[in-house]
């Protein structure tokens, strides 16, 4: 018995569904690409940030009755600057995949999301460190700053213990460590918070590494951003440094103590001067390699 001409049509019609909907079990509704996900979670992110964001700097200029055109300002930068980021991560989603597997992910892990959300916290922490020299905002920037600097070892643990580690986490990693040292570091010294020696040590730390990694892509065709102990080391050096010298303007006891402060500062010259001699020789033997390695192939990593 031959079925029906309307049974036949709704057989076609169902196939056709099926065909238009990937066939997704018996869930017929249309099914997102994979990268497609990525790249709304990555703009939902950074919507997100930047509400989060312009919330507290609104927040503080209530709170402390605060000027609005450098909130208008700083806002607008804020605007700016996350727009760049997340257009800059939405069109790079091929690089958020994991290091092990392969794998892409389906959206923003939680380790990229606290390394986003130290990247974010840029804009915000110039503007408070801007404003401590006119209020006494310590309340706020002190833990403010504490948190923003904890992701720096938060996202990497995660990342680890998770087995997470992306390419794209490398970057945002290493690109908010120098962001924020060098941003920091400017507003330090225009407020002569550290002296004109010590910023053009820094300057000369980041600058080496960063033209050291410009250079070896050119040459390997890609970089691939790698770390070592003193690296981090320096950087976490630098940022214990920066937050007593604001606990200092505010007098607080113990960690803005001048002297305690002064040595504190000696300390974290020698790890800078050591760690700029460590990522020369480090430099030096990733040029080596890169001579004799086929492109593509990422160096195994030399420390944590």
């Amino acid at each position: 018995m031959r079925p029906s001409r309307s049974r036949r049509d709704r057989s076609r019609r169902h196939h056709s569904r099926n065909h238009l909907t990937e066939r997704c079990g018996s869930h017929r509704f249309a099914v997102m690409p994979a990268h497609s996900r990525l790249q709304r979670s990555i703009a939902l992110h950074g919507a997100l940030f930047f509400i989060g964001q312009g919330v507290l700097l609104l927040v503080v200029t209530l709170a402390y009755r605060m000027g609005w055109q450098r909130f208008a300002l700083f806002l607008g930068i804020s605007a700016v600057y996350h727009g760049l980021m997340t257009s800059l991560l939405f069109f790079h989603w091929a690089d958020f995949h994991v290091e092990e597997s392969g794998a892409l992910l389906p959206r923003v892990n939680l380790p990229n999301t606290l390394t986003f959300g130290r990247l974010s916290s840029i804009p915000t922490m110039l503007f408070l460190i801007i404003q401590a020299s006119l209020y006494p905002i310590v309340p706020v920037i002190l833990p403010f700053m504490c948190l923003v600097f904890a992701t720096d070892f938060i996202d990497g643990m995660v990342a680890r213990k998770r087995n997470q580690i992306t390419f794209v986490g490398r970057y945002l990693d290493s690109s908010s460590d120098y962001l924020m040292i060098i941003a920091v570091s400017i507003i330090f010294y225009y407020y002569s918070l550290v002296p004109l020696w010590f910023f053009i040590l820094i300057l000369c730390r980041l600058v080496l590494f960063a033209l050291g990694m410009v250079l070896l892509a050119l040459r390997a065709g890609k970089a691939y951003p790698l770390s070592t102990f003193l690296g981090k080391a320096s950087i976490f050096a630098l940022m214990v440094l920066y937050v007593m010298k604001i606990a200092g303007l505010f007098g607080v006891p113990w960690i803005g103590n001048d002297r305690v402060v002064q040595y504190v500062e000696y300390a974290v010259v020698l790890i800078v001067v050591i760690s700029l001699v460590d990522k020369a020789i480090f430099l030096k033997q990733m040029f080596a390699k890169s001579s004799g390695r086929q492109r593509g192939n990422p160096p195994a990593q030399r420390s944590a």
